[in-house]
């Protein structure tokens, strides 16, 4: 009688798999989590720039104009900000944190040209803000509920 190693064939093709699967499992995760990390900050610059390009057109043509704007806001938002924040010497930034699928936190901001009041919404979804620069050369920002 011939002897049959398809049992030893089986174990040897089941322990590749597993350590095919054991290396391929992780970098998906990381992958994946670069994707969504990725999309979720895009988003944020995407809001910011909108925000601080409005917010310009709005000061280089003065006193009284208005603007209103449409920004989808990511979520995961620890915190938002419009003009200064925690003393900082500026009242120019739009500023929003994230916080990260991996447990940090990274901040998303721009500049604007003239100083900038309001404030920031931090719910994720669509908004619709209104700029209006006010007759002391500051640009407000609100939310249209």
């Amino acid at each position: 009688m011939a002897r049959s190693d398809k049992g030893q064939v089986g174990i040897e093709y089941g322990a590749v798999l597993v350590l095919f699967l054991f290396i391929l499992v992780p970098v998906l995760y990381i992958g994946i989590m670069e994707i969504q990390i990725s999309g979720q900050v895009s988003q944020a610059r995407v809001a910011v720039d909108s925000i601080a390009d409005a917010a310009d057109r709005v000061y280089a043509q003065g006193p009284g104009a208005t603007t209103t704007i449409e920004v989808y806001l990511p979520p995961g938002i620890a915190y938002a900000y419009i003009g200064t924040h925690e003393g900082q010497p500026t009242y120019r930034e739009v500023d929003i944190t994230l916080y990260l699928p991996t447990g940090g936190t990274t901040d998303v901001y721009a500049l604007a040209r003239g100083n900038l009041t309001g404030v920031m919404p931090t719910l994720p979804g669509r908004h619709v803000l209104v700029e209006r620069m006010d007759s002391s050369g500051n640009v407000n920002i609100t939310e249209v509920s």
